[in-house]
């Protein structure tokens, strides 16, 4: 066997290695579906922050100014109404009547 030959060889034996768990490969398909995930925010998320930016050097111009100045003024509408501060106090409150449930729930246990 000469060594092209080898490589497919120990290519083959590792292809069959790896189909033959099916939990290597639904962890590997995992994994690279929560990076396609993180990668296509975080693209769609640097494309929307240069397309403001392009508005705003757009809102001087005569005829396209106004157009480029009610978008900006509409996504930091979007952006200002979408604050979540309300949700997270509220998430706070449950978490801690949660704890002291389970706090509760132990000394009942432990005088028993």
């Amino acid at each position: 066997m000469n060594k092209s030959e080898k490589q497919a060889n120990q290519a083959l034996k590792e292809f069959i290695r790896y189909s033959s768990s099916p939990w290597r490969i639904v962890w590997t398909n995992f994994v690279a579906g929560l990076f396609r995930g993180l990668g296509a925010i975080i693209g769609a998320s640097v494309f929307i922050a240069f397309l403001i930016w392009l508005l705003t050097l757009f809102i001087e111009v005569p005829l396209i100014g106004e157009y480029a100045a009610d978008i900006k003024k509409t996504i930091s509408g979007y952006a200002d109404d979408t604050n979540y501060n309300d949700e997270f106090l509220r998430l706070e409150n449950v978490l801690k009547q949660i704890e002291k449930d389970l706090s509760e729930q132990k000394l009942k246990q432990k005088s028993k």
